[in-house]
């Protein structure tokens, strides 16, 4: 027999998971499916250590799953949404009445300011805002300021920013005993961690100026920047097609040339000099255009440490095409939230590819001196044992 109250659950979730992946925008970074399923657990979690009853799981679990299911349709006042949604999935489910009525309240709880006004309540109030006390606090605030840009208009200087924050931190107690041991400790961490920050950043308000080396404060080094970049994209693309015509080049002569001369080589033995010279020329040019041409060894991944400390560039995919996007969009959170960083990923990038530009001329510049050279000598050599033995 099938219990019905885990068929629903069952299929919230599914219908929850299908609703939120079709109807959020690449925009929704912070209020999410990995926020609702995060929500969902961490209530659970909450609920277990409260030795709540199994329909009381059922109901936090089903509130859980719906509370932030109104952003596929608008971002403020999203809960009404979502009240909405819930109530007609399970009226349609033929969910209990009275138990209905609970879930819609658990979810108008979540309703910022709003006080809880039963142990369920305080619950998902607490599950909620669980990122408050998480490791992850710090990616998240970038992802809720990117929203809050977005769909809300808000900016806010960085200053602005994590005073904001601290004041809402500083002010926010959970409600249950649980929440507290659980997040209280990593929450008072992230707390001071936007004090100190927000400090910082008042010393360092004059930090991104124009004559303090930074880009964003510098229109011209923005455009001087951008145009570099371009200037070496070009170069670059200049390169590879040098190296293509030197490939291409001495390819037709080891396969076109040198055969037809080979030819008459069983006649005049002596002729195997100027030709062997010019194959060996051929085969040497083709070796350093094939070196200007090859990709660079590339890693593939890094480690959230490297993006953290500014020693890598997200922006160049040899550095993350073997991460996974979970990972990839941790760590460009962290560069995109972090100014310095950002720039010193802008930096990196025209470093190394002028590096890369650099090693490409060097290996054609070999390419063409062996190529001219070589043609060179396997002419003189020719004409000489032409006029010696052949005449």
């Amino acid at each position: 027999m099938i219990n019905k109250s885990v068929s629903v659950v069952a299929s919230a979730e599914q219908y929850v998971m299908r609703l939120l992946r079709e109807g959020l925008t690449k925009d929704h970074i912070f209020h999410n499916l990995q926020h609702a399923l995060a929500v969902r657990s961490a209530a659970l979690d909450i609920g277990q250590e409260l030795a709540f009853s199994e329909e009381e799981m059922e109901i936090l679990e089903l509130a859980a799953l719906f509370h932030d299911i109104g952003f596929v349709e608008v971002y403020e006042g999203h809960e009404q949404v979502s009240k909405r949604i819930a109530r007609e999935f399970l009226e349609e489910h033929g969910y209990e009445e009275g138990k209905k009525e609970i879930v819609l309240n658990c979810i108008n709880a979540t309703i910022p300011g709003k006080q809880p006004e039963n142990k369920l309540e305080e619950v998902i109030k607490d599950a909620d805002l669980m990122g408050l006390g998480m490791d992850n606090y710090p990616v998240s605030l970038a992802a809720l300021r990117h929203e809050w840009e977005v769909f809300q208009n808000k900016t806010f200087t960085d200053v602005e920013w994590f005073e904001l924050n601290d004041k809402f931190v500083s002010s926010h107690e959970y409600f249950t005993e649980v929440a507290k041991n659980l997040y209280g400790e990593k929450k008072e961490q992230n707390r001071k961690f936007l004090k100190k920050t927000a400090k910082k950043e008042r010393k360092d308000k004059i930090k991104y100026t124009v004559g303090d080396g930074k880009i964003k404060g510098s229109k011209s080094a923005q455009m001087m920047f951008k145009t570099a970049l371009r200037n070496h994209i070009d170069l670059s693309n200049l390169a590879d097609n040098k190296a293509n015509i030197m490939l291409s080049v001495n390819a037709l002569i080891v396969t076109v040339a040198v055969p037809m001369a080979a030819s008459y080589i069983s006649d005049d033995l002596v002729l195997a000099i100027p030709v062997g010279t010019l194959l060996i020329t051929c085969l040497a040019s083709m070796i350093f255009a094939t070196l200007a041409t090859r990709p660079i060894k590339m890693g593939g991944s890094t480690s959230l440490e490297t993006i953290k400390n500014g020693k890598s560039n997200l922006f160049f995919f040899g550095n993350f095409y073997k991460m996974s996007f979970e990972q990839y969009q941790e760590g460009m959170d962290h560069v995109i939230s972090d100014e310095e960083n950002l720039d010193n990923s802008i930096q990196r990038d025209l470093f190394f590819l002028g590096k890369s530009l650099g090693r490409k001329y060097y290996q054609l510049r070999i390419c063409y001196n062996l190529f001219m050279i070589g043609v060179v000598i396997s002419v003189i050599l020719f004409v000489i044992i032409y006029r010696a033995y052949v005449m």
